[in-house]
């Protein structure tokens, strides 16, 4: 415990919600892993977060660490295919997809079809929503991947987003609420990208 890794040290002496709330181990603990995600490249903010978020819950020390772990795995391997151009809200949405059951892979896919001009932190952030809603994972990747390609607008996919929740709220299959709402994206005329969203 005599030496703990920056960021967590950092915040653990400034941040009131901290303070006192974790013991010995717990920290011990979350010091290694944010000071092995920051080693590897891993933005260390969304793993603070995740201990905020942990302690808000009441959620003990062992709870949160693995918590904080498996976020941690997650977002390494949404690097791992995004590259190092990807933004700290890429990563955490791109985590929350593979999070969600969405393979990494996909992801790297949806990366290289936009380039580097396009953030696709709210294509994932949908991608992971619609598969924690019965959506397939193969259907949902299709259906952000064919968005994208098609150079639908942010507000476009969250328009998507919203059709396809009161589908299935309504009683419609996932997969099909998707594949029948994704047709109807891709043709609408306002899917074109705009300069600010491509910056």
């Amino acid at each position: 415990m005599a030496l703990l890794a920056g960021a967590f040290s950092s915040a653990e002496a400034q941040d009131p919600r901290i303070g006192n709330r974790l013991d010995a181990p717990t920290r011990k603990a979350l010091s290694a892993l944010v000071d092995s995600a920051r080693a590897s490249g891993v933005p260390v903010e969304p793993l603070m977060e995740k201990v905020y978020q942990g302690l808000a819950m009441g959620a003990d020390g062992p709870r949160i660490v693995v918590a904080v772990r498996k976020l941690t795995v997650e977002m390494a391997n949404a690097q791992r295919v995004l590259g190092t151009v990807a933004t700290t809200d890429e990563l955490k949405a791109a985590a929350s997809a593979v999070h969600a059951g969405v393979p990494a892979v996909e992801l790297g896919k949806m990366k290289k079809q936009s380039g580097l001009r396009r953030s696709l932190t709210l294509p994932f952030t949908v991608l992971a929503d619609i598969v924690s809603r019965g959506v397939p994972v193969q259907t949902a990747a299709n259906a952000i991947r064919s968005l994208v390609g098609a150079g639908a607008r942010d507000r476009d996919i969250s328009e998507f987003q919203r059709n396809v929740q009161v589908d299935i709220e309504k009683g419609a299959q996932p997969q099909a609420a998707a594949e029948t709402r994704v047709k109807g994206a891709v043709t609408t005329p306002s899917a074109r990208p705009d300069k600010r969203e491509q910056e």
